[in-house]
Parts: C-alpha cells; sequence; structure tokens
C-alpha cells in the first residue's frame, strides 16, 4: 500500500481500519483540527443524542462500542450505507466473544473492503513515526508525574495539543503493542520497535521532523532561555567528509542518551532535541555525488524514542 501524509483536509477512510473505536478517535481529531472549536458535545447533537455523556464514555473506551451505537454515530461520522456496514461489522469484529466469531467477522470485512486488503499494521506505523505526540508520550512514560490518563499528558504538555490527538495516539500504540497497561493502571513502553528500511525516502519521518522543528521555533519565543540551549554554525567542508559529519552526530546522540535519558520514572521534565545539518549550497560543484533516495531511517525505539537517521 503507498502512504503519504495524511491530508489536514482529507477525512479518515474507515475502510483503513481494523478498530472501530480508533477510527472513532481518528475521526474526533480530523475535526477538531479543521476546527479547533468542535467538541464532543456539538459532535452529539449532530448525532441526535440529547447528552454528549454516551459519546464521551465510547471515546474514553468507559463503554465498549456495541452494534447498536453505530445507528447514531453514522449520522456524526458522515457515513454513506457502505461505510456504515462495513463500521458496524467492525465492531461486531473487535466484541467478537470466539475464535469462530472473530474469523466470521474478518471474512465480512474482507467482502466488505473495496480495496480487500483488511489490515492497517502500515498505517498504523506511518502514523506513529509521522507524529511527534506518539515519542512525546513514549518519553513521557518516565516522567514521576505520568499516571497513563491523557488528561493528565495534556496539562504538562499544554496547547501543543489536544486530550483527543493523546487519547488516539495512546490507543494506537496500545493496539500496536508499543505500550501495555501495567497492574497500577499506568502505561509503560514494551521495548518494541519499529523501523523502516534504510535507504528509502520516508514520508512519515519528514512529516516528522517538520513537526518538531515547528514546535523548536515555538519554543525559542516562549520558552526562557534557561531553559533551552539553541546552537547553530555554517561550516565549509569537504564532500568525502560529509559521511564523517553524519557519524559524529549519530555517536553524539547515542553519548547524549546515555548520560541523560533515563530507564525509570524519575524525570521532571520532557524535552526535544533536534539535530539537522544540511546544504547551504546550490549547484553542487561539478562532479558532485549523484541524488539518491534519502534515508531518513525513521524509527520509534522506546529506549530513546527517536526519529533521526540511522
Amino acid at each position: 500500500m503507498s502512504l503519504s501524509p495524511k491530508s489536514k483536509d482529507t477525512r479518515p477512510s474507515v475502510f483503513h481500519y481494523t478498530s472501530a473505536k480508533q477510527f472513532l478517535l481518528d475521526s474526533l481529531d480530523f475535526k477538531k483540527k479543521k476546527n479547533p472549536q468542535f467538541s464532543v458535545r456539538q459532535w452529539a447533537k449532530k448525532m441526535g443524542l440529547q447528552s454528549h455523556t454516551l459519546l464521551t464514555l465510547l471515546l474514553q473506551g468507559k463503554r465498549p462500542l456495541r452494534v447498536k451505537h453505530a445507528k447514531f454515530l453514522a449520522l456524526g461520522l458522515e457515513l454513506n450505507a457502505k461505510e456504515n456496514l462495513f463500521f458496524q461489522t467492525l465492531i461486531q469484529y473487535e466484541s467478537a466473544s470466539s475464535i469462530e466469531e472473530k474469523e466470521l467477522s474478518r471474512m465480512w470485512l474482507a467482502e466488505q473492503n473495496p480495496g480487500k486488503d483488511f489490515s492497517t499494521r502500515e498505517l498504523d506505523e506511518f502514523s506513529v513515526v509521522s507524529d511527534w505526540i506518539h515519542m512525546a508520550i513514549l518519553g513521557a512514560s518516565r516522567l514521576k508525574d505520568f499516571d497513563g490518563k491523557p488528561e493528565t499528558l495534556k496539562q504538562r504538555i499544554g496547547s501543543k495539543t489536544s486530550v483527543h490527538e493523546i487519547r488516539s495516539a495512546v490507543n494506537r500504540m496500545m493496539e500496536m503493542g508499543l505500550l501495555e497497561k501495567q497492574a497500577d493502571g499506568n502505561l509503560w513502553p514494551t521495548y518494541q520497535r519499529i523501523t523502516n528500511k534504510d535507504d528509502v525516502a520516508n514520508a512519515g519521518a519528514r512529516k516528522y521532523h517538520q513537526q518538531v522543528m515547528d514546535l523548536a521555533k515555538n519554543a525559542l519565543e516562549e520558552q526562557n532561555v534557561s531553559e533551552r540551549e539553541y546552537q547553530s554554525l555554517s561550516i565549509a567542508i569537504r564532500r568525502e567528509d560529509l559521511d564523517l559529519a553524519k557519524e559524529m552526530i549519530k555517536k553524539f546522540r547515542m553519548q547524549f542518551v546515555q548520560a541523560l535519558g533515563l530507564q525509570t520514572r524519575e524525570a521532571d521534565e520532557l524535552y526535544q532535541m533536534n539535530v539537522q545539518f544540511f546544504r547551504l549550497t546550490e549547484s553542487p560543484a561539478v562532479g558532485a555525488m549523484s541524488t539518491t533516495a534519502e534515508n531518513e531511517g525513521a524509527e520509534t525505539k522506546t529506549i530513546t524514542t527517536t526519529v533521526g537517521e540511522n
């Protein structure tokens, strides 16, 4: 399946999901990004509900999704007949009480899917790599006051994201086995990895780098100089030393994490470190290396929670 960054103007397609709850969360996230003033209360009203309580409980996972809920949810999700049928079958698939029932639902889903491809792992991996909040959640799991609740993390991260985006990201990572719930109800990384192939241009990693550079620009204006460190320089180098420069940067990143990164829940703050090294000159000299596919090296590694060039 060919992947590209999700557009702000592109509504999530139910046919790309194996989780009805994730589709519901992503649909709300989409609506919030298009209209920051959009609320769960408004959504419930559009669905014909007298109160937004039930919808809130469904979104928070405190009430299980049932087929009977599909009737009013379809109104808010603006599903056509085929999409609604797929959505209902998706709910049946998730709530199946036996292997036989689950397999039957899976077969129905495969038949109803126009693409005949009932698999979202690739799309989920793209979302984890491309959206900065997933990496931030993995890193935040080591904060002293982290309790696994989206509302708590929203208070610490502030206006950079919404509680709905956090809840959607947590649900996705739990579905993928990147996070697990402990006995005390808290969340902890499972140390599984997602890595793109070397020497393959990765749109997800590019989108991630664009997002964290935007965060860096905002922090430059909003944070006191005593709480941040920005360094920059322009340096003329020989073309043959480029590989050496990249290796030095990678080693520094590893040393930085080893010296400061915590593997237990003892941290006070969550920080973001970005390292960029790029060519300023245009029109490379005659004989320059031909352009090849970039190795974005997108990787979620719960020990270092990084996306970089590997």
